[in-house]
């Protein structure tokens, strides 16, 4: 059931890593604005117009960034559904049981230690947003993911021209340049550097989610794989990504759960793609031990 994460003593704990991301976002969101871009509006020239269309485009990643980090943060991941897995009915299958949390496990439910609770398709849990990430919250850490790249990328493509010619140029032709020019120099230079740096970080980071999405596996079953397995809840790159993104490709992009955008599923029962494995300790059956001989 998808639902509002609840304020617990350990969320308000965890809110310092909340600070830092938000702190940084700021610093190079203000920076990137009003020390870059902003002084270009006053001038009657073609620099106001690419000025503009700069600023737009950029917002519009950054809103997005903003609404995708939030959801990430309050969405709660999965919880197990009360009183699920007392009723048996016709399956055999083991059913794994939480000592914890006093709760039947469905397929791909782990219990978080840090947040003393067993979440639904859990990936894994992130500082960076104080939350776990699950069934219902993995599509919003995906697009924060990407969202941040994007706005990384503009930052780092865009500003190069004014760093060069505006910045680093007086400072190497003016003699005597203002204290407060000089530190806006100094800030762009840093934080064009830090843009660039956390765009190389991400790069590998989201296309190893990206990945795993697609071959429909968690951070934690991937520890666990063998080489060169396939996942038994793989059904199709397609249907992979529509249980974390939703059914709906024109709502992909959308940091909010509608009926359309939300998770294909539950995240307590699965599709599962069948394949007949027999151990190599099994014992055949005997017709089919005399069809294998053949």
């Amino acid at each position: 059931m998808l639902r509002t994460r609840p304020f617990t003593k350990q969320r308000i704990y965890g809110m310092g890593f909340i600070v830092i991301v938000v702190g940084l976002i700021m610093m190079i969101h203000c920076t990137f604005v009003f020390l870059v871009w902003v002084p270009y509006l006053w001038m009657h020239t073609l620099f106001a117009t690419i000025s503009a269309i700069v600023l737009f485009v950029y917002h519009l990643l950054f809103f997005n960034l903003l609404v995708s980090f939030y959801q990430c943060i309050m969405t709660d991941p999965g919880l197990v559904p009360p009183n699920w897995g007392f009723y048996m009915g016709d399956e055999t299958k083991r059913r794994r049981y939480c000592k914890m949390c006093n709760v039947w496990k469905p397929d791909r439910t782990h219990h978080c230690s840090i947040c003393n609770r067993c979440i639904l398709n859990m990936d894994h849990h992130c500082p960076w947003i104080n939350n776990c990430v699950g069934f219902y919250n993995r599509k919003f850490f995906i697009q924060l993911l990407l969202y941040v790249f994007a706005s990384l990328l503009v930052i780092v493509l865009s500003s190069m021209g004014p760093l060069i010619f505006r910045f680093f140029w007086r400072a190497v032709t003016e003699r005597h340049m203002p204290l407060w020019d000089l530190f806006c120099i100094i800030l762009v230079g840093v934080i064009w550097c830090l843009s660039v740096l956390l765009m190389f970080t991400l790069y590998n980071f989201i296309k190893f989610h990206l990945k795993l999405v697609l071959e429909n596996y968690t951070t934690i079953e991937n520890l666990e794989r063998e080489e060169g397995a396939k996942s038994k809840f793989d059904i199709g790159r397609r249907r992979n990504w529509e249980q974390v993104f939703g059914t709906n490709p024109w709502l992909w992009w959308c940091p909010w759960h509608t009926q359309a955008s939300r998770p294909s599923g539950d995240g307590v029962r699965w599709r599962v793609h069948y394949t007949r494995v027999i151990d190599e300790d099994e014992e055949l059956p005997a017709d089919e031990d005399q069809r294998r001989g053949r």
